[in-house]
């Protein structure tokens, strides 16, 4: 558990938050630009896994996938919620 010690290891991971976060606050999401954040974050993982091992990879991929996961159906509720009141049933 050396690495949690390593700066380096703090600024890759807040990477891969920052790139997992990003599908919640895009308008509309293309096919190529899921493919390039998966991309990237895939990229910032793997340079975790180079640097730092398995078990810091997996901390960080199952923290920045969920964290990815959950502001993403929050926004999509949130959305879906300013958008109830436009529509007439």
């Amino acid at each position: 558990m050396s690495f949690l010690h390593e700066p380096l290891f703090w600024l890759l991971a807040a990477a891969c938050l920052a790139i997992s976060s990003t599908p919640s606050v895009m308008r509309s999401i293309g096919k190529k630009r899921i493919i390039s954040i998966v991309m990237l974050w895939a990229s910032a993982c793997v340079a975790i896994y180079l640097l730092y091992g398995t078990v810091s990879t997996i901390l960080a991929t199952t923290v920045s996938a969920g964290w990815g996961a959950l502001l993403l159906a929050a926004s999509l509720i949130r959305s879906g919620l300013k958008s109830m009141p436009n529509n007439r049933f």
